[in-house]
C-alpha cells in the first residue's frame, strides 16, 4: 500500500513540477486559471498522501518497537541459562483478589500516611509496587532489602529474570507512569489545554487548514471559478527533558512507598513546569528547548495584542474595558472554547477585583466556592505568567484569551523513561534517579500583523 501511496506522490509532484518549474535561464511566467487550479488541487493530494503515508510509518514504527522488544527478551532470557527467567505467579498481586486484600490490608496498616500521587482504592499497593522496583533496579546485590525487592519484583511480573537489569531485567510497573502522566496533566496548564498529538517519530508534520473554499457570485451563463481548501503543515521535533534527583540508599520497606508517591510527584511537577514554561514564556533559546511560545509568538502577531489603557500599567488598574477589548478583539470562531490565562496574583488583583467592585456577589462566590470564570469564560490560572503587582508598564503577557487547542500543538513522542544508578552519587550512600520525557510544542495560529488569532494577549500600557 505504501508503494502505491508513493507512487501516486511522485506522479502529483512531477505534475505539479511540471507546471511551476521554470527552465534554466528563463524568467518565471504567470499561471494560467487553470494551471493556477491544477496546482492547488495537486498540493491538497500531496498533502493527503503525505499525511497517509507518515500514517503507515507510525505503523511500522510500532511494529519494529514491538519486534525489538521481543527480540531483547528473548536474547535476555538466552543469556540466563544458569538462572531461568521466573515466571509470574498465579497468586501474584492483581491476579488474585484474595491475595489482593490481603497486601492492601497490610500496607494501610503500615502507613498511616496520605498518599498525593497515587489515587484510588489501591494507591497504596501502587505506590509500594513502584517503591520496589525503584529499589530493586538501583540495588547492588540480593542481600537485605533489595534481594526482598527483587524477590518481589520477579513474584509479581516487574522481573523477567535473575540476570544484569541493564539487559532489560525489569519493567517499570504501569502504576508509576499513571501517576506521573496523571499528575503532570493535572499540574501543567499548557498540556491540560492545547492540542496533543502522540508522535510516533522523532520529526512529525501535521496538517493543518489554512483556508477554505470561495463562493462568487455568477450572472447568467457564466463559469464558476473553482476554488480548494488549503493546507500547510505544523512541524514537531522531539525535545528531550530530563531530571535527577538524588535519594538516601537507606530504604525500609514502608519508606518505600513515601519514595514512589513523592518521586512521582516531583517529577511530574518538574515536567509540567517546564512545559508551562516554554509554552507560555518561551523565546525560542535553549533554555526552552528551542520553543517559541505564546508571549514571543502573540508579540511578533501585532494584530491580536490588546494594549491596556492609557495610565493602567498595573494588575490593580486594568479596568473592565482592557477585558472588553480583548473579548472583542478574538475572532468567532475561536469565541466557543475561550479561555482566560492569567496568574493568580494577576487575577486576584484584576479580575476578581472588579467582580467584587460589581456587586451581588453571593457567599459561594465570597468563598470560592464556584469555578472562576470572567466574562463568561472560565479562568484558568498559570503560575508561570506575570505575577508582578507593581509596574509593568510596556510588559506583555499580562493575560490571554482564546482557544489554545486551536492555537497551540503539543507533540508526545513517548511517556515518562525511568533510570536509577547506585554509582553516580556512591560517596554519599545515595540513589540517582533520573526521569526524562520527549515533546514539543508548536504555538502556529495567533495571527498576524493583520489578524488576529486563536489567542489575544494583553499587554500593559507604556505608561
Amino acid at each position: 500500500m505504501k508503494k502505491e501511496l508513493l507512487q501516486k506522490l511522485n506522479a502529483a509532484q512531477d505534475e505539479l513540477s511540471g507546471i511551476v518549474d521554470t527552465p534554466d535561464g528563463e524568467d518565471p511566467q504567470p499561471l494560467s486559471d487553470e494551471q493556477r487550479t491544477r496546482c492547488n488541487e495537486l498540493e491538497a493530494s500531496c498533502a493527503d498522501l503525505e499525511s497517509q503515508i507518515d500514517a503507515l510509518d507510525a505503523d511500522e514504527e510500532l511494529r519494529k518497537k514491538a519486534a525489538a522488544r521481543r527480540e531483547r527478551l528473548a536474547v535476555t532470557s538466552a543469556g540466563r541459562a544458569s538462572s531461568p527467567a521466573v515466571p509470574r505467579q498465579s497468586t501474584a498481586i492483581g491476579d488474585d483478589d484474595e491475595a489482593l486484600s490481603r497486601e492492601r490490608k497490610r500496607l494501610d496498616a503500615r502507613h498511616a500516611g496520605r498518599l498525593r500521587s497515587f489515587k484510588g482504592a489501591q494507591a497504596k499497593l501502587d505506590a509500594y509496587r513502584s517503591g520496589m522496583f525503584l529499589l530493586a533496579i538501583a540495588g547492588g546485590g540480593e542481600l537485605g532489602m533489595t534481594g526482598k525487592a527483587i524477590d518481589y519484583c520477579r513474584t509479581h511480573g516487574l522481573a523477567m529474570g535473575t540476570g544484569d537489569n541493564n539487559l532489560g531485567g525489569f519493567l517499570v510497573p504501569t502504576e508509576f507512569e499513571t501517576a506521573v502522566i496523571d499528575l503532570r496533566e493535572e499540574y501543567g496548564r499548557f498540556r491540560q489545554n492545547a492540542k496533543i498529538v502522540p508522535m510516533a517519530s522523532d520529526t512529525m508534520s501535521v496538517p493543518r487548514r489554512a483556508s477554505g473554499l470561495t463562493a462568487y457570485y455568477l450572472t447568467d451563463n457564466q463559469e464558476i471559478t473553482a476554488s480548494d481548501k488549503g493546507w500547510s503543515q505544523v512541524m514537531l521535533v522531539a525535545k528531550k527533558l530530563a531530571v535527577l534527583s538524588k535519594y538516601s540508599s537507606e530504604l525500609s520497606e514502608d519508606s518505600v512507598i513515601d519514595l514512589a508517591d513523592n518521586l512521582a510527584d516531583e517529577i511530574a511537577y518538574t515536567f509540567a513546569l517546564e512545559e508551562d514554561q516554554a509554552g507560555f514564556l518561551g523565546d525560542g533559546t535553549s533554555t526552552y528547548g528551542g520553543i517559541s511560545g505564546l508571549i514571543t509568538e502573540c508579540t511578533t502577531a501585532t494584530a491580536t495584542t490588546v494594549d491596556s489603557d492609557t495610565g493602567n500599567t498595573t494588575f490593580g488598574t486594568l479596568d473592565l474595558a482592557d477585558f472588553h477589548n480583548m473579548v472583542g478583539t478574538l475572532p468567532e470562531y475561536a469565541a466557543a472554547r475561550a479561555k482566560w490565562y492569567i496568574s493568580r496574583a494577576g487575577f486576584a488583583a484584576s479580575m476578581a477585583r472588579l467582580m467584587e467592585a460589581a456587586g451581588g456577589n453571593t457567599a459561594e462566590m465570597i468563598a470560592g466556592a464556584t469555578p472562576m470564570s470572567f466574562l463568561g469564560a472560565p479562568v484558568i490560572i498559570s503560575q508561570v505568567m506575570n505575577s508582578t503587582l507593581s509596574d509593568n508598564a510596556s510588559a506583555a503577557g499580562a493575560c490571554y484569551f482564546g482557544d489554545l487547542q486551536l492555537a497551540a500543538t503539543m507533540g508526545d513522542r513517548r511517556g515518562i523513561a525511568m533510570s536509577t544508578s547506585v554509582d553516580r552519587y556512591f560517596e554519599f550512600d545515595q540513589l540517582a534517579i533520573r526521569g526524562t520525557q520527549r515533546y514539543d510544542i508548536n504555538v502556529h495560529d495567533v495571527g498576524d500583523t493583520s489578524n488576529a488569532g486563536a489567542m489575544v494577549m494583553l499587554t500593559f500600557a507604556a505608561s
